[in-house]
């Protein structure tokens, strides 16, 4: 998220506690890190029928912190939230529509929890899964946790681009950094706190920011583990998707991190004509020809 774009909190709750850059997995914290608070970040984006659904099947834990990102919504999904009246409830508002990657950037920067969890506001995720996801983190063998449909269960189809595009992403990010997701624009993860300092320049803001999120943890070197969970069909509504814009962004992150590996220059404006010539392809359906 650039330094222009704002976003205005518009309800706070309970006092929010210091972090610190000391290693939150050193062996002393580990026993602490049993009992740590968690902040659950869903970003909000004209979801009105389910929004109230999501945050209800949440298990009311006292350690837990919800914060709801209003991505810009022009439906009554934050008017929902509100008549939920609950404590552990922020809502943070973007003054405009700013993208997927930036809602989770802004719940980021406020969150207060040890651990984050991202929760997608569709219903297509199973919130009670939350213990399991973050699991891994607490037993320190993971410092993100991706959830994952393959390893799980999927109630609906899913379309052949995105499995291809999945396929892709995977393949790159097992060749490069020898970490291996499947599933890898799952909405649902976790990640340690001490981990967002690394995603405060990220390059992409929409729906790329999935992807690049994994390459730029992978880049780090920290370790990626994904688990099985469920995933819904949406029952209202129908997804935004922008086929052409996803698909400029995940070759870009991937192009700049496969650069970022080998230690080349990733400023060089030849990269740049490379990512414009692909996607001036795809946007007149040449490449398919």
């Amino acid at each position: 998220m650039t330094q222009n774009q704002t976003a205005v909190e518009i309800k706070d709750s309970g006092n929010q506690k210091s972090q610190t850059d000391s290693g939150l997995y050193s062996k002393s914290n580990l026993d602490a890190l049993k009992h740590a608070s968690i902040s659950i970040i869903i970003p909000l984006y004209n979801e009105q029928h389910t929004i109230t659904e999501v945050i209800d099947k949440i298990p009311n834990h006292q350690q837990y912190e919800i914060l709801v990102i209003d991505d810009g919504s022009t439906d009554g999904s934050i008017e929902r939230v509100k008549e939920l009246k609950r404590n552990d409830v922020r809502i943070i508002k973007h003054q405009e529509n700013q993208g997927y990657g930036a809602a989770i950037l802004t719940g980021m920067k406020n969150a207060t929890g040890d651990i984050i969890i991202t929760l997608d506001s569709d219903g297509q995720h199973n919130p009670q899964e939350i213990p399991k996801i973050i699991k891994p983190i607490i037993n320190d063998v993971a410092d993100v946790v991706i959830g994952s449909r393959y390893l799980g269960d999927c109630s609906y189809k899913m379309p052949l681009y995105t499995k291809v595009g999945q396929y892709v992403i995977s393949t790159f990010l097992r060749l490069l950094f020898l970490q291996r997701v499947y599933d890898n624009q799952c909405g649902f993860r976790a990640i340690r706190k001490d981990l967002v300092k690394i995603f405060t320049n990220m390059r992409h803001t929409g729906m790329g920011f999935s992807t690049e999120l994994l390459f730029k943890s992978a880049f780090y070197k920290y370790r990626i583990v994904e688990i099985p969970v469920s995933v819904n069909s949406r029952r209202y509504g129908h997804s935004y998707v922008n086929l052409i814009k996803i698909v400029k962004s995940i070759s870009s992150c991937i192009l700049y991190y496969t650069l970022k590996k080998f230690k080349l220059n990733t400023n060089h404006i030849f990269i740049t004509k490379i990512i414009n010539y692909f996607y001036k392809k795809i946007k007149y359906k040449k490449i398919f020809q």
